[in-house]
């Protein structure tokens, strides 16, 4: 599926302009000291991966970024920049003004076609775009923040090659909000209110479906946010086949399977999920039904089954990770995952994440011990250091990759095998 394989940033808050970061396709393990920017790295990969800026929407930020898969080559740039008024403050009193630029450009090496989009405004929200598809052009108004929602919508209308690229869009970066370093996350996907994690919201965990039979057939509109694909599925079969108005849903088959993994994870007998359902109405004409949130019970080793609330703080994080992983099968962005974890689950969280490009986050040397590496250009592109440091009179957070000399030097005593990967870290100054 794609990658993020590079970022640019020429400018974003105190960030060193000209900063650029090559990522690896496995593991990339962020380091640095508190205040270094550790987490506000993290914000960031998640609204580039997602290509989503509402979060950072009244900021100036100016990005270059690369997404690949063997198919496809995306490159982005992004510029959110407030107007010059004049006098350096507010237009007519109503607020800054922005000039924004948004490019995209797709190189499909399958079929060598090109689309670009452009966009120009003067709001944050608001912005014409153009749509150049050989030769083609389509114009249409949109959220300039838009994501890839818009072109993963347009590129469906288009069939073939295309048609793969919006999937592995939305499969791979529709939900990769950064897994926080507490429960946010946790509050999310079992109903509670939106924690706002950093400047970006973990949404609430909702499904929904309406449908309606008119004359010309029936229609159907689905909505959902932060809920797994598997999940998701399993509610629309449900309340699709009821021919009654009951509250009951009833789970079972692919779903399941995800509960039994979710309780060998956790070390417990079971783990079972019942969906809060606020809504189902079913009429002659119509069907609806609206699901918030989902309720986790805990079966223990002696029998005694335990609402998600009884659960320790260990356990409520480690939960979390499962249902986040479920959302994102091939993408993950986790601040500190060792908060409040067992040694044995870090152990089965680093090995659920094989397959995914992950990027962590840790104070705590033991995640770096569960990390192999085969080569220096291995060690260059998973090791990301942010520091704070003062840059022409001006105290700027510098994030950059190992050099060659630091990775040789890693994977010198990485190699003889004696020392722990947070040790050597630490003993050869490169932590």
């Amino acid at each position: 599926m794609l990658k993020l394989k590079r970022l640019t940033i020429e400018r974003y808050r105190n960030v060193l302009p000209g900063t650029e970061l090559r990522f690896d396709d496995g593991l990339n393990l962020i380091m640095g000291q508190n205040a270094s920017g550790k987490t506000t790295l993290l914000e960031l990969l998640s609204a580039v991966c997602r290509s989503a800026f509402d979060g950072i929407a009244h900021e100036e930020f100016v990005l270059d970024y690369e997404i690949r898969s063997e198919r496809f080559v995306v490159s982005a740039h992004v510029s959110h920049l407030r107007a010059d008024s004049g006098d350096g403050g507010e237009i007519f009193g109503v607020g800054p003004r922005w000039v924004d630029a948004y490019e995209v450009a797709v190189d499909d090496r399958v079929a060598e076609a090109q689309l670009t989009i452009r966009s120009r405004g003067n709001a944050p929200h608001a912005s014409s775009t153009f749509m150049d598809v050989g030769g083609s052009v389509v114009s249409s108004s949109i959220d300039l923040i838009m994501g890839w929602s818009f072109i993963a919508a347009t590129l469906s209308t288009r069939g073939g090659d295309w048609a793969v690229l919006r999937s592995e869009l939305i499969t791979t970066f529709a939900w990769t909000f950064r897994f926080d370093e507490s429960l946010g996350c946790f509050s999310a996907m079992t109903g509670r209110l939106a924690s706002l994690v950093g400047t970006a919201a973990v949404p609430i965990a909702r499904a929904g479906l309406i449908e309606e039979r008119d004359a010309l057939g029936r229609t159907s509109t689905t909505t959902g946010a932060f809920v797994p694909a598997v999940l998701a599925r399993a509610l629309h079969r449900s309340f699709q086949s009821s021919t009654s108005s009951s509250k009951r849903v009833d789970l079972g088959g692919d779903e399941r399977a995800m509960m039994v993994e979710f309780a060998r994870m956790l070390g417990v007998e079971d783990v079972s999920i019942t969906p809060n359902l606020l809504e189902h109405r079913v009429t002659d004409s119509s069907r609806s039904f609206q699901v918030e949130g989902f309720t986790f019970e805990i079966t223990r080793a002696d029998g005694t089954v335990i609402h998600h609330d009884r659960l320790s703080y260990g356990q409520k994080r480690l939960l979390a990770f499962c249902y986040y992983l479920e959302c994102n099968p091939f993408s993950v962005i986790a601040d500190e995952l060792v908060n409040g974890l067992h040694h044995r689950w870090i152990d089965a969280s680093m090995a659920a994440l094989k397959g995914r490009q992950a990027f962590l986050t840790s104070q705590n040397p033991l995640l770096f011990d569960y990390v192999e590496f085969d080569s220096i250009e291995q060690v260059r592109s998973s090791f990301i250091t942010c520091t704070l440091e003062v840059v022409d009179g001006r105290e700027q957070m510098v994030w950059r990759n190992m050099s060659e000399r630091e990775a040789q030097i890693f994977f010198d005593a990485y190699e003889v095998g004696i020392e722990h990967v947070g040790d050597i870290l630490i003993t050869r100054g490169l932590w």
